[in-house]
């Protein structure tokens, strides 16, 4: 994606870029979306679903082992051996218990139209490696999984089904290019929803190129959301109780409620500017020239505001003059120039379009502040 470059500092007027144009279908969405309704519910059961109310919040070893904490011993002590160990136990216990529960309950399940259920379907064993080592990937939320998998699953049985139409000899000739396809689509699929869960490639192609998936049809897209579900609902269980936090958001990382507010902010502005264009018509003390400045100036803020809410958190800043600039060194943060990392927010300039690989680097930056300081503050000295 073509970035555009800041504004230079000349002799003449700061000029606003325009805002890069790109498609989000959350931008779409998400004003319809409500706020996260686990912030109704007692802490102790919205624990288990990955809401924190404070992010500084104690590890739940303190409140196994608070004899611990008396002793006082040094930092790297909790870092390494607390920290370490957790983290292992709850990768190896994660991933034995997630694919474990999915082959006993396939195991258990009746034959559907004639045809057995497969101990497992094989693309869950690389789920369960995003689902419990890389909790904070946008890959591994619960939006990722159910829905990456099941629409690969739609791809790949309907690609699939297009493909049997031929003669069955062709078919088997065929059916290497009918793999490759279902994995494309599924690919593009997922990218246009936000969608994207690299395990869910492999369940399109398990759906044309392996007989046994092959043979169930339609029925592999409720296999998927069972299996789905199953390996969700252990990830919570099992992260959460290591003290990990999982997921970090179920639909969107952004904060719908700053969404709704700057939103809502926009539309007075608009309204103002429509008010002072009616009332400009009516005053004689107010020059032409000095109206289609004021309009001009009016319309520079609103692009300067413009931002894309894919991302949460994300603050815009305001192109500073060419004076202003002048009397900033290299080596101080100039707004507009800087991004800017705190523990709650970001601030990047208005011209800087970040695709959502590089805003999820930042996302994990902000929340490796929080973790550093929630460190520091139960960790004694």
């Amino acid at each position: 994606m073509q970035q555009q470059q800041p504004p230079s500092a000349g002799n003449g007027p700061a000029k606003h870029p325009l805002p890069a144009m790109h498609f989000d279908i959350d931008s779409y969405f998400n004003p319809y979306i409500p706020r996260n309704p686990l912030r109704f519910l007692p802490s102790s059961i919205s624990y288990w679903f990955g809401y924190r109310e404070d992010p500084a919040q104690r590890h739940p070893y303190f409140s196994l082992h608070p004899s611990l904490y008396e002793l006082r011993p040094p930092r790297w002590y909790y870092v390494w051996h607390l920290h370490t160990a957790f983290l292992y136990a709850s990768i190896l216990i994660g991933a034995l218990c997630g694919v474990a529960i999915i082959e006993n309950v396939f195991l258990a399940l009746p034959r559907l139209s004639g045809h057995a259920v497969p101990i497992v379907i094989a693309s869950f064993g690389a789920a369960a490696i995003l689902e419990y080592n890389t909790i904070e990937s946008p890959l591994a939320q619960p939006r990722n999984l159910i829905l990456g998998h099941f629409f690969s699953a739609v791809v790949g049985v309907g690609v699939t089904k297009l493909f049997l139409l031929l003669p069955p000899d062709r078919f088997e000739d065929l059916r290497w290019l009918a793999g490759a396809l279902a994995v494309g689509i599924a690919s593009v699929v997922m990218s246009f929803s936000k969608t994207i869960h690299p395990p869910a490639g492999a369940t399109a192609l398990l759906a044309a190129t392996n007989l046994e998936i092959q043979e169930l049809g339609w029925w592999l897209l409720p296999l998927v959301l069972l299996a789905s579900i199953l390996m969700l609902a252990s990830a919570l269980v099992v992260n959460n109780g290591m003290g990990r936090r999982f997921p970090v958001y179920w639909w969107t990382p952004i904060d719908l409620k700053t969404l709704k507010a700057e939103r809502r902010k926009e539309g007075d502005v608009e309204k103002n500017n429509a008010d002072d264009l009616s009332g400009a018509s009516t005053e004689d003390n107010v020059s032409e020239e000095d109206f289609r400045k004021k309009m001009s100036n009016d319309f520079g803020r609103r692009l300067s505001h413009a931002v894309s809410y894919s991302s949460a958190d994300r603050v815009p800043h305001l192109e500073p003059d060419a004076t202003e600039k002048g009397k900033k060194s290299s080596d101080d943060v100039v707004p507009g120039e800087s991004i800017i990392l705190t523990r709650h927010r970001m601030i990047v300039p208005d011209y800087l379009e970040l695709t959502d690989w590089e805003d999820e680097v930042l996302r994990i930056l902000m929340e490796r502040i929080r973790k550093r300081r929630r460190w520091s503050g139960v960790v004694p000295s």
